[in-house]
């Protein structure tokens, strides 16, 4: 399963990344859906999904620095 969010401008000087969540089986590797998430058992290998391995990607927006330059 993956979840995905969008980049939220708060305000002038924050904003909440985009962040990609995929859920997987810590046994098999694979990617597991919300049914087999909340029977918290794979579907594939039997493996309990308690505590599933989750890659987490976090999209990192450069701010531009303002200064000035002598």
């Amino acid at each position: 399963m993956i979840i995905e969010t969008q980049a939220i401008t708060l305000d002038e000087n924050n904003t909440d990344c985009a962040t990609k969540v995929e859920i997987l089986c810590p046994q098999c590797s694979r990617d597991v859906d919300e049914f087999e998430l909340a029977a918290q058992k794979c579907s594939d290998c039997g493996a309990d999904l308690s505590d599933p391995t989750q890659h987490v990607a976090v999209a990192v927006t450069s701010v531009p620095l303002f200064g000035i330059t002598f």
